[in-house]
């Protein structure tokens, strides 16, 4: 090809154009699938591998704080008015001190509060355990609490997590670590772009220069350096040292610059 007056861009532009469908596959394939497997996987392992409900937006593990009080919801399903809570644990504490451990199988949405349904409290002063049918508790509680509580961008599909960042956003909640996964769903299967720019390193070469395992070499490394860059931006990103667009996007960014510079120096 390259006889014949091809460029070595115009012969990687075919495989460059083949990697973007497969871009475009893994996307789908991410938020039609992974996305949803994920968060069920997820939430069914915070279950103890029970059965869990079939319904969307399934969050597992959810912790949040009520005055002095911890409370931890193993499943939370539905979304505001419909919002149920189940394996749902209440950490009362006085002064810093656990005074009540309060275990419910089921929380529902009642005027002023959750009614909790199933209901064992320990009371840690009398050292005694009491069991009640239902009872009322997490008065004030606003549902928006435990939806927020866990935003983790890899069990939430490209537009339901833009609408969490918004929600975060109205809550006064930090939204770094979602912005970052938000702009990585993009950049993410993007990535298979860069692969045969990479490997342009080793394809290029002369069989005759006697470097072909050297420039072999080079090529993976380079695909590999790309994947721990881009991890480390990631959590560089969720942390906040890093603004969310170039955690997501410099490594791509980076790496697509070192391919066409040394694509750019073998055709010279």
């Amino acid at each position: 090809m390259k006889a014949a007056g091809l460029s070595a861009h115009q012969i990687l532009a075919p495989m460059i154009a083949a990697s973007l469908g497969v871009a475009i596959a893994l996307f789908a394939f991410n938020e039609l699938v992974v996305v949803k497997s994920a968060r069920t996987l997820s939430a069914w392992d915070s279950a103890d591998y029970k059965p869990i409900p079939p319904a969307s937006g399934i969050l597992s593990n959810v912790w949040i704080r009520d005055g002095d009080d911890l409370v931890r919801a193993r499943i939370v399903t539905g979304r505001g008015p419909t919002t149920e809570l189940r394996g749902v644990t209440i950490y009362e504490r006085d002064y810093g001190a656990l005074a009540k451990v309060v275990d419910a199988d089921k929380a529902t949405q009642v005027p002023g509060g959750w009614r909790l349904e199933n209901v064992r409290t320990y009371d840690a002063r009398m050292n005694i355990v009491m069991r009640s049918p239902e009872a009322t508790n997490l008065g004030g509680v606003d549902p928006t609490r435990f939806t927020l509580a866990k935003v983790d961008p890899a069990e939430r599909d490209f537009i339901a997590l833009h609408r969490s960042i918004g929600e975060l956003e109205a809550a006064g909640r930090p939204t770094e670590e979602a912005r970052t996964g938000w702009w990585h769903k993009i950049s993410g299967p993007l990535s298979t772009m860069l692969m045969p720019l990479l490997a342009a390193t080793a394809a290029f070469g002369l069989a005759r220069s006697g470097k072909v395992l050297l420039r072999a070499t080079i090529g993976m490394a380079l695909g590999f350096a790309y994947f721990v860059a881009d991890n480390f931006s990631l959590a560089l990103g969720n942390y906040g040292a890093y603004p969310p667009f170039l955690a997501a996007w410099a490594p791509f960014l980076l790496f697509l610059l070192i391919g066409e510079f040394v694509l750019i120096r073998q055709e010279e």
